[in-house]
């Protein structure tokens, strides 16, 4: 009996993961989008009214995801200890719908400027709250497995937008969002809030019914040994105790947390530094100045089909090695091929023919794009909310990825600028030096949270801290 409640506790945890990880589905199509529509809002076959847009046009549609991303992630820290872990997703799918709707309609580039930033603040709220529904609610065994679904379920996104738009036409995308909102909708709905939440609103009995949920035992039936043991360890936790009192300045204080802040804040804006969010949206313009002869459209849809691979790769990778060996290697291999990415685009930019080179652009921007968009970003997400203490955990979440969008803004406007400037190749040795930057970082201050409870997590955080600084 024991067996089964165990097993089916698994079953509930990851249904309810995927089931939240349509949103980042949703993510995915909001970000990949532009790199196939780009060429088509460009063209004369424009289905807006207004026709082609121009290339500040594009930028700036592009970067005002961002400013939605930054709204969207200073409300979700606040939504997600107003209201609740699982309300709040289910609110943040409105802004996404609007936005959608928005592009289903559009008759000039005004409304796409509108929809961007409806879309950015659904994608941002969500990739703060996503998190933390996921790690509360995983048992601590399953933790790291259950929160790389969202690089799985964001690169998936990705493909199936780009899929959608460069061969579906305008239209398919928005179409496709609809049905998936209705399906989210449907199961997350009957889904309880997490046992923390509840905790944290001084609310133990339904505390207790959640964590039975999540374990797979039914309501009328005593928790076993191990699940009562962690529900004690639950409500002992200091993290989780005195939640009415309101923030000071003295949450923030501590060796262990605010070495935890540092590694949120390294995680969340060394995202851009990687270069992800330029190679993903621009992936086909990118393409197209390489010099390399090639179908820009299909080596754009394989690159993320590529990046799928690599994504669900990444969820057994993370099981058996653990989300910090996982950085390292991804780090280091992604400071590589942006490398070697950085040496393509000199060449071709000091007029050496590059176009019987077209598979070495092919590699390295497959690498690039699959290693920071699957295990890179879905462990900077992942990974804040189990090292935070969880009455800090929505605030500073939250603000740094608000830091985080704000780079992304600044980055995808004038990416091009710049590019024109001193050249791609000077972006993508960039990217690899940041990428250089985190296999050092990690090595030396991110701790391995695999398997540990929050408890043992501080402990390890601690022994990383220099004994005249704490």
């Amino acid at each position: 009996m024991m067996k089964i409640n165990v097993d089916r506790g698994k079953s509930v945890q990851i249904l309810a993961a995927c089931s939240a990880n349509l949103l980042s589905i949703l993510f995915g199509f909001v970000l990949s989008w532009t790199s196939p529509a780009i060429a088509l809002l460009q063209s004369e076959q424009s289905p807006l009214e207004s026709g082609p847009i121009t290339i500040e046009e594009v930028s700036l549609m592009t970067a005002l995801m961002y400013v939605g991303c930054c709204l969207g992630s200073i409300v979700a820290g606040w939504l997600a200890n107003a209201v609740g872990r699982r309300t709040s997703l289910l609110i943040l799918v409105v802004p996404q719908l609007v936005g959608f709707i928005l592009i289903a309609v559009a008759r000039n580039v005004i409304y796409l400027h509108i929809s961007r930033v409806f879309s950015g603040f659904a994608a941002g709220s969500c990739v703060c709250v996503f998190p933390i529904f996921v790690s509360e609610i995983s048992d601590k065994s399953l933790r790291g497995v259950v929160g790389n679904i969202l690089g799985f379920g964001f690169n998936f996104g990705c493909l199936v937008g780009k899929i959608l738009t460069s061969y579906g036409g305008f239209y398919a995308t928005p179409i496709a969002v609809f049905v998936i909102i209705g399906i989210f909708i449907v199961i997350f709905i009957n889904l309880p809030d997490t046992p923390q939440y509840f905790l944290l609103r001084d609310r133990p009995v339904d505390a207790e019914r959640s964590l039975k949920f999540y374990r797979g035992i039914p309501k009328d039936e005593m928790m076993p040994p191990n699940v009562e043991e962690e529900f004690s360890e639950l409500k002992k936790s200091p993290s989780l105790t005195n939640q009415n009192v309101s923030l000071s300045l003295q949450n923030f204080k501590g060796g262990s947390t605010l070495l935890a802040i540092f590694i949120t804040f390294f995680l969340s804006c060394n995202q851009n530094f990687t270069g992800n969010r330029i190679l993903i949206g621009y992936t086909m313009t990118l393409l197209q100045k390489s010099g390399s002869l090639m179908d820009a459209a299909a080596v754009d849809v394989a690159i993320t089909g590529i990046q799928v691979i690599v994504a669900i790769a990444s969820i057994f990778i993370v099981k058996i090695s653990g989300c910090r060996n996982t950085l390292i290697w991804y780090y280091a291999i992604s400071a590589i091929s942006l490398a070697i990415a950085g040496i393509h685009y000199f060449l071709h930019e000091i007029y050496v023919d590059m176009s019987n080179f077209w598979w070495l652009i092919f590699i390295s921007m497959a690498v690039s794009v699959a290693l920071p968009g699957t295990g890179l970003n879905s462990i900077a997400f992942a990974l804040p909310a189990e090292i935070l203490p969880a009455k800090i955990r929505g605030s500073v979440i939250s603000s740094f990825l608000v830091l985080s969008w704000i780079l992304a803004f600044l980055s995808v406007q004038f990416y091009f600028p710049l590019a024109t400037f001193w050249g791609n190749s000077v972006w993508m040795w960039i990217f690899a030096v940041f990428c250089l930057i985190g296999v050092f970082f990690t090595y030396f201050l991110i701790p391995e949270t695999q398997g540990k409870t929050f408890d043992q997590i501080v402990e390890i955080l601690d022994k990383k801290i220099p004994n005249k600084l704490k």
